[in-house]
């Protein structure tokens, strides 16, 4: 497991101290709290990525960083008034964070966008010095890997600029202010130029009473002692039980490095045999892609019993993405391969190992892990991520010629010694995996996209095989 900085390790060992003891943790969140109805109050998740955030507020593994380009009749001016109307509506993106008591909540302040002395170039949430280059992408990349004061500094960097027919934005943001319900209403005013209101407002799961919450919390719980949090769970990457003990254990995670991304494109062809695949299986296309992540993180550790960590949306009805930010949650899922089983019904195996926890997704992984402590049980095995996300303009309405084209900026940092992800847009799909360095063997790191894009291209045709023979197949395409 990762080695904490000093730093770090001397401000956790102060927080449990304060708290009581590491087997007694903070008290457990009122499940009636969790869903505020009026601008400023945190949701359960937001106080989970705060928490997160005061740790180590230095960090930038938070920071999201985005390169929009306008191509075509929109103007410098078009896009500052889109800017302009995103963070009048947008309160999350306009406000600062303030303690009292112990209680972080939100203030909005009053920011001003900014033209430099030619009308050049608009920035909001930006001063003169952290402007520096004006070439676009080292300037994304600079902005990308500077942390946020959230305590005086907005949670949201603009940089517009102009020329040759071309608008580029940079848009950089805490994750503490946006995810992935919220991006549509953020990205789609932005590429629209009007704001286009709660966009899914009526697809959000229904606020539960404080008694549903607590039975569904215990039933989390449940579940993760008997799958997950098990005492039997081995680290994946070396295949040895947690050494510390419980209580070392609340302190050993906690620690994000400078990691590595790489990307390979997954072939449309292959992906359209695969969406069969996920209709024989009786699972949807997402939730076959997390068994491959399964399969491969099997084919890249030998461990064919493992943790993956996905992520999920947990937004309430009346959480509005422009008044909550984040209301993301972590469902840590544990996989048992069986080399002797069909492809196929190893693909369902997992598909009822998913839809199981997923039965689980509305209750925050904060309150898990705070009952765990109690407990006296151990902090979760959490080596590797797997996810399948949208891009952020997918689904998004904009004209095709001319296009707009959002491509990401690497903030620098792994949040996990592996992580294992599917991005899909409107016309393709593509692989992404972080690794740690000195954490995850070179090996596993330089084969990870040709194992996930080579499995995705051979499982179609390979139900009836064993895992044994669709990991020999593996081999031979991608040897070690």
């Amino acid at each position: 497991m990762p080695t904490l900085t000093e730093a770090r390790l001397t401000l956790l060992r102060r927080r449990i101290a304060e708290s009581g003891d590491a087997a007694a943790g903070e008290a457990r969140p009122d499940p009636s709290a969790e869903t505020p109805d009026s601008f400023g109050q945190f949701g359960i998740a937001e106080r989970r990525m705060w928490k997160i955030y005061e740790l180590d507020p230095e960090s930038v593994s938070h920071n999201i960083g985005l390169v929009i380009d306008f191509d075509g009749d929109r103007t410098v001016e078009s896009v500052v008034a889109a800017a302009e109307l995103l963070v009048e509506r947008f309160e999350v993106l306009s406000s600062i964070v303030e303690v009292e008591a112990g209680v972080p909540h939100r203030v909005r302040v009053r920011r001003e966008g900014r033209w430099d002395a030619t009308r050049s170039f608009w920035t909001w949430g930006l001063d003169d010095a952290a402007v520096g280059s004006t070439e676009s992408d080292t300037m994304a990349t600079r902005l990308t890997r500077t942390p946020f004061d959230l305590f005086a500094e907005v949670p949201l960097r603009l940089h517009v600029s102009g020329g040759d027919g071309r608008v580029t934005m940079i848009l950089v943001v805490h994750h503490l202010a946006v995810d992935d319900t919220s991006w549509p209403l953020l990205l789609g005013t932005l590429v629209s130029g009007e704001w286009i209101g709660d966009v899914h407002a009526e697809s959000r799961p229904a606020t539960p009473d404080a008694a549903t919450a607590a039975e569904t919390t215990d039933a989390a719980v449940r579940h993760a002692l008997d799958t997950w949090a098990a005492d039997d769970v081995r680290h994946p990457l070396s295949g040895e039980l947690p050494a510390e003990s419980a209580a070392e254990s609340w302190l050993s995670p906690m620690d994000d490095r400078e990691g590595i991304k790489v990307a390979a494109a997954v072939a449309d062809e292959s992906l359209a045999a695969f969406d069969r695949v996920a209709q024989i299986v009786g699972a949807t296309p997402n939730a076959m892609l997390i068994g491959v992540c399964s399969l491969a993180a099997f084919a890249l550790t030998g461990s064919p019993d493992h943790v993956l960590v996905v992520p999920a949306d947990n937004r309430r009805r009346t959480q509005s993405p422009q008044r909550i930010g984040y209301c993301g949650n972590i469902i840590p899922m544990r996989f048992r391969v069986d080399p002797t089983a069909t492809v196929e019904q190893a693909l369902r195996d997992a598909a009822s190992v998913i839809y199981r926890a997923m039965e689980h997704s509305g209750t925050d992984f904060g309150p898990i892990l705070t009952a765990l402590r109690q407990r006296g049980g151990r902090f979760p095995v959490m080596e590797i991520m797997a996810s399948v996300r949208p891009a952020p303009l997918r689904g998004i309405a904009r004209p095709d010629d001319p296009p707009v084209t959002c491509r990401s900026v690497f903030n620098g940092i792994a949040n996990y010694p592996l992580s294992i992800a599917f991005e899909t847009d409107d016309h393709a799909t593509h692989v992404e995996v972080d690794h740690q360095p000195g954490i995850v063997p070179d090996h596993v790191a330089t084969r990870a996209t040709g194992v996930l894009t080579a499995l995705v291209d051979l499982i179609p045709s390979a139900l009836g095989s064993t895992v044994a023979e669709l990991l020999a197949d593996l081999e031979r395409r991608v040897p070690a």
